[in-house]
């Protein structure tokens, strides 16, 4: 897989390569990620269309505009004091950028001269914006934008050779000294029990660096830095966990991307958003981002600004493992855990260690110092409006696939990026978005408070900025006015959560097209399922289990399995409702079959299930079994797995009634 660099898109000309090289090279070919099924090609467009209609409503169109983003993305650096810490774990920042990585890959049509990311259009003095239609024409998204982990499975992830069900994952590479110690010394130690499992499989050497020991993944991006290349690592283990219990590639995937979404929904977007907003968008559905519209696109709003929150999240050290912290030397520094993977190629080459083939064995991540409940866990920054830049910041210089620093020097700046390419892409200011959204619109005062320090403050009060707020800087401004950055406030959330769970409605295997759906795997706390429970499962952070499952034999039946398995007979409907995706009839299950099993102790009552007859409707059921027949909506809820439409049910369908 060829590296692509931090925030880069790709471009036609890509494509054209790729497809030109696809027969020669196969899996080696450029973009060759991007060209497989079952990835469509589909169009960026603006979520809130009708503010373009106003002027007023967008960034001032000033000849000095591009000039004045530029100082306000300089000033937005600050020294990553830990004063500055949110409440959320420090794994959340990468699992935000899994999630990106999932969804979105930018398709920027050079070819037409109107390109909306390339640095060199962006630092012209003289760039203007592009229209609505010239938007749509130029960008377009390479990704399914579904939460169905095409990242994970996606070619060219391969499969272990011994077992189709399962992914290939990578050996890291061990250090072997001229007179080794047993075992070796920090920093070159391998964590403690951390087996030779832990990298992404790779390409051989190779001369071209965009190539050389590249991760074989569905995403280049995710071997960008340390953390999410161990993310993606996690994932990979968290499937073959499920394939060791008895499940099939299908049903593996199947079950991790639910659990994925489930993470997405009730713990990523409620840590980082206001909670009440994300329940509103899960139960009473979307009200400004339509995910079902045909045709469907990824909106501008969300993709260019208001996710882009996850960059002042950022630390510029990182509690990585034993070796690697935030006050130990050498540091574990976002310049450093750039090094060994994207950028570079040369997996630790550039401080002194021998070359190797795959990541070596001293920078594998202890999950447990940025994930969990612990005191110690490191936590992110707060959600502002200042990007961590120590030592001048891995986020102020960014760099080329070959490991070189961006050129000119404001082309590294991420900052300076993020607002020059909304000034590009008409985005509609701050203030236009929370008065038409009907929430409080922050005062310039609270917009001057919320400046990170004097040369913000400078550059605020020698624009147009206090006023027409640039969306990305009024995001991180509302948070920190309304929350001091503990969570996005309510433009940011809104944002945010309307697309997100918009996305998870449109995928594959939704378990918002399952209301009744719930976590099957373990969990820390029965009901719910988290980011840390994920990496329980995967077994790259202490304390996990194995699913509990069990595998049909002739002869059983649910009753038998819950009698034998759960000590009760009765409670064989929480088995069936666990595995309803899988089981159509209760009275219908066969050897071989793989099924989950609850808790072995009760953690709710037992579901009340009903067999439709001949004649019944959700009402009469409703008013005969609940004694309301206006609970007809309550049942259809319940069932919306199994029943598309409320009128439409037929004799011998079981469904579960509300209690």
């Amino acid at each position: 897989m060829p590296r692509l660099g931090h925030g880069r898109s790709i471009s036609d000309e890509d494509i054209d390569k790729a497809k030109r090289e696809l027969a020669e090279f196969a899996a080696r070919s450029p973009l060759a990620f991007a060209l497989a099924p079952p990835v469509a090609t589909h169009p960026f467009d603006l979520l809130f269309p009708a503010l373009q209609e106003d002027e007023a409503n967008l960034l001032p169109r000033l000849p000095d505009t591009p000039a004045k983003l530029k100082r306000l993305g300089q000033a937005m650096t600050d020294d990553d004091s830990r004063a500055d810490d949110s409440p959320i774990p420090a794994a959340y920042t990468y699992l935000g950028q899994f999630i990106d990585h999932d969804i979105t890959l930018e398709v920027d049509d050079k070819k037409a001269g109107l390109g909306s990311g390339d640095m060199a259009v962006l630092l012209d003095p003289g760039m203007t914006p592009l229209s609505p239609d010239q938007i749509r024409k130029v960008l377009r998204n390479q990704r399914t934008a579904q939460l169905d982990l095409d990242s994970l499975y996606g070619p060219p992830a391969p499969r272990d050779p011994d077992d189709d069900d399962r992914m290939l994952i990578g050996h890291v590479h061990r250090i072997t000294l001229q007179n080794p110690p047993n075992p070796n010394p920090p920093p070159l130690a391998r964590p403690k029990g951390k087996g030779d499992d832990n990298d992404l499989p790779r390409e051989p050497r190779n001369a071209d660096p965009r190539f050389d020991r590249a991760a074989l993944i569905g995403d280049p991006r995710n071997d960008e830095n340390t953390i999410i290349s161990q993310l993606h690592v996690a994932f990979l283990k968290a499937h073959n966990k499920l394939v060791d219990q008895g499940l099939s590639f299908r049903d593996a995937r199947r079950v991790l991307r639910q659990h994925y979404q489930h993470i997405v929904v009730q713990d990523f977007l409620k840590r980082i958003a206001d909670k009440r907003i994300v329940d509103d968008v899960v139960v009473h559905g979307n009200k400004w981002f339509n995910p079902h519209a045909e045709p469907f696109f990824m909106p501008i709003e969300f993709a260019v600004a208001a996710y882009r929150f996850g960059h002042s999240m950022v630390r510029s050290l990182y509690n990585f493992n034993s070796n690697f912290g935030a006050d130990t030397r050498p540091p574990g520094s976002l310049d450093l855990l750039f090094v060994f993977t994207a950028l570079s190629g040369r997996l630790g080459e550039d401080i002194g260690l021998e070359p190797a083939d795959s990541l070596p064995e001293n920078w594998i991540i202890e999950w447990q110092n940025i994930v969990g409940s612990g005191d110690g866990v490191m936590k992110t920054r707060k959600i502002d409006t200042n990007l961590a830049a120590l030592n001048g910041g891995a986020l102020f210089r960014l760099k080329t696939t070959t490991g070189e620093p961006e050129a000119p020097a404001d082309a590294g700046r991420l900052a300076v990026r993020n607002l020059l390419r909304g000034y590009r892409l008409r985005l509609p200011t701050g203030q236009a978005v929370a008065d038409l959204l009907g929430v409080p619109v922050l005062s310039k005062d609270q917009i001057r408070a919320a400046a990170g320090n004097d040369a913000q403050r400078a550059a605020l009060d020698e624009s147009e900025f206090l006023t027409r707020t640039p969306l990305w800087y009024y995001v991180l401004a509302e948070a920190k006015a309304l929350h001091d950055g503990a969570h996005l406030g309510p433009v940011g959330s809104t944002i945010v959560a309307e697309v997100l769970v918009g996305l998870v409605r449109r995928s594959e295997d939704s378990i918002l097209k399952q209301p009744g759906w719930k976590p099957t795997l373990p969990s820390e706390k029965p009901g719910t399922f988290e980011l840390a429970d994920l990496l329980r499962l995967a077994g790259v952070l202490p304390g996990g289990q194995a699913p509990r499952t069990y595998t049909v034999q002739r002869g059983d039946s649910l009753a038998k399995i819950a009698r034998e398995r759960l000590g009760n007979e009765a409670r064989w409907p929480e088995i069936f409702v666990l595995n309803r995706a899988t089981i159509p009839n209760p009275n219908r299950i066969f050897p071989g079959q793989v099924l989950f099993l609850p808790p072995a102790q009760p953690t709710g009552p037992v579901p009340k299930l009903y067999t439709v007859k001949s004649g019944d409707s959700l009402s009469k059921i409703a008013r005969e079994q609940l004694g309301a027949e206006n609970r007809w909506r309550d049942i259809f809820t319940l069932n919306r797995d199994v029943v598309s439409d409320p009128d439409r049910i037929f004799p011998g369908q079981i469904l579960v009634l509300p209690h």
